[in-house]
C-alpha cells in the first residue's frame, strides 16, 4: 500500500513535468499577445482660412449718369438774368431792395436800377432824378408825370412804354429802344438819343430843343408839331 502511494505521486510528478512546458509556452502566448490600447483622440486645431489673392476684373463701364443742373447761386430779384453776371450779389441784393424802395414810395432819386426788369409797371409822379436805368426793361410800363431828370437810361427798353409830360431833360437814351412809345407832351431838353430806336414813337407837343437824335431811327415817329415822319 505504500508503494502503490508512492507510486502514484511519482506518476503524478511525472505527469506535472509533461504539462509544465505546454503551460509555459501558453503562458509566453498570453504575455506575447498585445493588450487592446484605447485610440490616441488627436485635437483638431482650426486652420486659418487661405486667403486668396484677388482677381484683377477688368473696370464695368457704366452709362454716364444725368448730372442734376446746379441752381444759380445768385437770388436775381428784379435784376435780368441777362445781366446777373456783370453784378455781385451784394449789388445785386442792393438793386432789389432801390426797387423795393420805388415800388413802395414811388421815390428812388440817384438810385442804381440798373437791369431791372418792371415790364408793365404803373407808377404816377415817380421821381428816379439822377437814377441808373441802364439797360433797364420797363417796357410796356406808364409813367405819368415822372422825373426822369439826369437819368441814365442807355440801352434801357422803354418800347411800348407812356411818358406822357415826363420830366426827362438832360437824360442819356443812346441806343435806348423807344419804339412806340408815347411821349407826348414829354420834356426832352438837352437828352442824348443817339442811335436810339424811335420808331412809331410818339412825340407830339414833346420839348425835344438841344436833344441829340443823330443816327436815331424814326421811322414813322411823329413829331412835336404832329408831323408824321
Amino acid at each position: 500500500m505504500k508503494k502503490l502511494t508512492i507510486l502514484s505521486i511519482a506518476l503524478l510528478i511525472v505527469g506535472a513535468s509533461l504539462e509544465y512546458p505546454k503551460l509555459g509556452l501558453q503562458l509566453r502566448a498570453i504575455g506575447q499577445t498585445a493588450t487592446p490600447q484605447p485610440p490616441i483622440i488627436q485635437p483638431q486645431i482650426p486652420q486659418p482660412p487661405t486667403l486668396q489673392p484677388p482677381t484683377s476684373q477688368p473696370p464695368t463701364s457704366q452709362p454716364p449718369t444725368a448730372q442734376p443742373k446746379a441752381e444759380d447761386p445768385k437770388k436775381l430779384g428784379y435784376v435780368s438774368p441777362e445781366f446777373a453776371e456783370r453784378f455781385s450779389q451784394q449789388q445785386i441784393d442792393q438793386i432789389n431792395a432801390n426797387v423795393e424802395t420805388l415800388l413802395l414810395t414811388q421815390s428812388c432819386a440817384r438810385c442804381d436800377l440798373r437791369a431791372v426788369k418792371l415790364v408793365n409797371l404803373r407808377l404816377k409822379n415817380a421821381i428816379v432824378t439822377g437814377a441808373d436805368l441802364s439797360d433797364a426793361n420797363l417796357s410796356g410800363s406808364r409813367f405819368e408825370i415822372s422825373d426822369f431828370v439826369n437819368t441814365n437810361m442807355a440801352r434801357a427798353d422803354l418800347s411800348g412804354a407812356e411818358l406822357i409830360g415826363a420830366r426827362i431833360s438832360n437824360t442819356n437814351l443812346r441806343k435806348a429802344n423807344l419804339t412806340g412809345t408815347n411821349l407826348d407832351g414829354a420834356d426832352l431838353r438837352f437828352s442824348d438819343m443817339r442811335d436810339a430806336n424811335l420808331s412809331n414813337a410818339n412825340l407830339r407837343n414833346a420839348n425835344i430843343d438841344g436833344a441829340s437824335v443823330d443816327r436815331a431811327s424814326m421811322t414813322g415817329t411823329t413829331m412835336p408839331d404832329g408831323r408824321k415822319n
